[in-house]
């Protein structure tokens, strides 16, 4: 006759004790304002049913204007919103933030350096690390003038049939690329179309499903969401994309090491280095490596992407970046070989790149871990086990840092006299600090190359309004309407 009575004590008891133990928690928590984010009910619902377009401009709303941290809670999880870029410099420079959040490892990518825990960053970023210097990536130029070639010339099977998606085209350059550089030679260009968008939409598809489950707190037990059609989903957009390949063809290789075959790789590839017996790397940790490295890549393919259309919408930064190429690479519409020294004249190109990657970067937000608590600026300091939020996408539009013209398209913005007086942890597409992207070198190189080969050749166009693109949220920051342009060859 006392069970109902005991079950509530043990309840009461239960949530008593765990605010007690929390206590210094929840009192740094609630010295911290909270966001523009609508905590009423119809706002939390609203956020919980919203379609992946919702999501993206409720997040952006609930941070746009703000300057210093903010708080707004997941359920049960504390984000802490940094939104001033000197915050930004301290938290990711901290021992204490540099582990990622449970929920960043929900792609299915436990143990690379991108995703992966501490330890699994630091040792593969010490393997890796040498491949992505300088010197290394003269060595990769070939590779990505070679590539970049057959892509334009892919292209031109457009000419004439009106406006297409070119991010398939670029996804396609950009996995062959890496996947050239690690010697596993997957002809992913050349593969019939059907079978080249299948695997290319398998990760979009996979991506939407991830970003469904980050934001909808309830599904974040697996015991739960391995019960519901997301997981099916997840699983079958898997089985037909890029992963695939790669998996099989790492399992052939290492089926040839195991054996004693020799294996036709070079000593200079990345699947050299993460092969050697000498790193004792698990067969898991090699393939979560890959597949970190063909996302981080695939990003590249975003952001040319989107430079291509912003180039379309604002035809005099067109002519900028086309007498630039002639003045550099001259004026035949089959450019010559970009070497590590024509690379670097390319400066108005990179400045397209650049304020690309401000107006719609890649990555929009990113979220660390803090494992103990951080001081901030004006006296805050974020408690132990939150999640700390940082709105690149905000803090790239924020006019207090990029003047009032902040979301408008101006690649002079990135000038040497106007770029160094914006604050270096305001403007971060890679991330800053010891978790920086590894590979940000490359990915700009391969940029450069694609869009100089690209332009030499065509001229392009949309019938899309800069003013009217809208986005969305699938872990990468995603144009609603397609990353649409025409082509006409260039005279």
């Amino acid at each position: 006759m006392y069970i109902k009575e005991i079950a509530v004590f043990l309840v009461v008891f239960l949530a008593a004790k765990y605010f007690w133990r929390k206590r210094r928690f929840f009192y740094l928590a609630s010295k911290i304002p909270r966001s523009n984010f609508d905590f009423s009910w119809k706002g939390i619902y609203e956020f919980l049913t919203a379609d992946s377009k919702k999501i993206f401009e409720q997040i952006y709303g609930s941070v746009k204007g703000m300057d210093g941290i903010a708080k707004t809670w997941l359920g049960p999880v504390l984000f802490v919103i940094a939104n001033d870029p000197e915050d930004v410099k301290i938290i990711w420079n901290s021992k204490e933030c540099y582990d990622k959040p449970y929920f960043v490892k929900f792609p299915g990518i436990y143990e690379g350096s991108l995703f992966g825990s501490i330890h699994a960053w630091q040792t593969h970023r010490k393997i890796l690390d040498p491949y992505f210097g300088n010197q290394k990536l003269k060595n990769f130029l070939p590779i990505f003038d070679e590539k970049s070639k057959v892509l334009t010339r892919k292209v031109g099977e457009m000419l004439g049939k009106g406006e297409f998606d070119v991010f398939h085209y670029m996804t396609a350059l950009t996995l062959e690329t890496i996947l050239n550089a690690m010697e596993l030679n997957v002809d992913i260009q050349n593969l019939e179309v059907k079978v080249r968008d299948l695997t290319i939409k398998g990760l979009e598809r996979a991506s939407k499903v991830v970003t469904k489950r980050i934001v909808s707190f309830w599904l974040h037990p697996d015991f739960i969401y391995k019960r519901t059609k997301y997981f099916v989903a997840e699983m079958k957009a898997k089985s037909h994309s890029a992963f695939t390949y790669v998996d099989d063809v790492i399992e052939n290789i290492r089926q040839n090491i195991d054996s004693g075959e020799e294996v036709n790789i070079k000593p200079t590839s990345f699947m050299r280095a993460l092969l050697d017996s000498k790193h004792d790397l698990p067969r898991e940790e090699i393939v979560d490596e890959i597949r970190t490295l063909l996302i981080a890549v695939n990003t590249s393919a975003l952001a040319m992407s989107s430079s291509l259309l912003l180039l379309a919408m604002h035809k005099d930064a067109q002519n900028k970046i086309i007498a630039e190429l002639h003045d550099v690479l001259g004026k035949s519409p089959n450019a010559p070989f970009i070497d590590f020294e024509k690379l670097s004249q390319l400066q108005y190109t990179e400045m397209v790149i650049n304020e690309t990657m401000r107006l719609m970067p890649v990555v929009p937000f990113v979220a660390r871990r803090v494992e103990n608590e951080v001081a901030v600026t004006k006296g805050y300091i974020i408690p132990a086990d939150a999640n700390v939020f940082v709105p690149i996408y905000g803090i790239h539009r924020n006019k207090s840092i990029w003047g009032e013209d902040a979301d408008q398209f101006r690649p002079e913005r990135f000038e040497k006299e106007n770029f160094q007086k914006i604050h270096p942890y305001a403007f971060i597409p890679f991330t800053k600090g010891p978790r920086m992207c590894l590979g940000y070198r490359y990915a700009m190189a391969l940029m450069k190359v694609q869009l100089a080969n690209f332009l030499m050749q065509y001229e392009v166009d949309t019938s899309l309004k800069y003013e009217e693109l809208e986005f969305e949220l699938n872990i990468t920051l995603n144009v609603c309407q397609g990353l649409r342009i025409s082509i006409k060859e260039r005279k």
